[in-house]
């Protein structure tokens, strides 16, 4: 998919600066000692899905798959679903060396909700779009 802006920063895409910066801050906030929380007083598997649901989002956005080649969009949205599945479970087994915070595989199993759940919402608007083009 062609991005939306042309805006680039010292020659990178806006869309990739903006991937990485939330990509940081998810690993900050999963990997924060436990205690005093700067967000909404939400379920824990709420605040998972979220994150990964934003965080997929921006893979698919970013990444790039040649538009009559099915093959490699299978295997581009396949890729994002699968690595982001794998950082999901090697970001909870890391949470164990932060103090106060745990590994649970339920939280693993609300990030793969929210991958799953944005690369389908990105399939369908993506269709949709090129459908009223």
């Amino acid at each position: 998919m062609r991005p939306i802006t042309g805006i680039t920063i010292l020659g990178f895409r806006l869309g990739v600066i903006a991937l990485v910066g939330y990509w940081i801050t998810l690993f900050l906030g999963t990997h924060w000692p436990a205690g005093a929380e700067i967000v909404p007083d939400v379920s824990d598997k709420v605040k998972h899905f979220s994150a990964f649901f934003g965080l997929a989002l921006l893979c698919c956005y970013v990444s790039e798959s040649p538009r009559s080649d099915h093959a490699a969009t299978v295997r581009r949205f396949g890729m994002i679903v699968v690595g982001l599945m794998i950082y999901a479970v090697i970001d909870e087994l890391t949470q164990f060396f932060s103090p106060g915070r745990h590994p649970d595989p339920l939280d693993a199993l609300a990030d793969t909700g929210g991958i799953v759940s944005a690369v389908i919402l990105y399939l369908i608007a993506r269709r949709w779009i090129r459908h009223r083009i």
